[in-house]
């Protein structure tokens, strides 16, 4: 145990999806960031596992890539948008990375970059029921592989 005064978490990475549940995720990271005195960042990552993995190579011509290229660049605008909103009502200040990829992946990535001590993540987000049956929910996997602590934050309406 520390002394008395140490913070806990020096560090608390916020992963969002743009979902409901991923606003009260955020408030739930800066919540915690604020009592403890801690920085705080916002991750966002476009996941681009669906766009590749189902796309048969008879898809893969120039016209298909350009549309996925665009889909990419407007979910990124869309994940901009949502972390302005985010910052329109919050006053405690942090710093936000946008990512590509796969989203368990990109975080882990960015947690041990900026040497976050603590992830708070939604339960399930975007994805719903299917993808978390299907490939499991990005909480389970960074749970499993993160080297710090994660925080889950359920999903309203969630059995406890």
């Amino acid at each position: 145990m520390g002394k008395a005064g140490d913070k806990m978490y020096k560090k608390v990475l916020i992963a969002v999806d743009g979902s409901e549940i991923s606003k009260v995720v955020f408030e739930r990271g800066i919540e915690i960031a604020k009592r403890e005195g801690s920085q705080a960042a916002v991750i966002a990552v476009v996941d681009t596992t669906t766009m590749y993995n189902f796309a048969s190579a008879s898809e893969m011509n120039p016209s298909f890539l350009n549309v996925q290229a665009q889909v990419l660049r407007d979910q990124e605008t869309a994940m901009r948008k949502f972390i302005s909103s985010l910052k329109e009502y919050c006053d405690y200040g942090f710093e936000e990375e946008i990512r590509n990829g796969i989203p368990n992946k990109e975080i882990i990535a960015y947690a041990e970059k900026w040497e976050a001590d603590l992830l708070v993540v939604g339960s399930y987000g975007r994805g719903g029921w299917v993808s978390e049956f299907l490939f499991g929910t990005t909480a389970e996997k960074l749970i499993r592989t993160a080297k710090v602590d994660v925080l889950v934050v359920k999903c309203k309406g969630e059995k406890e």
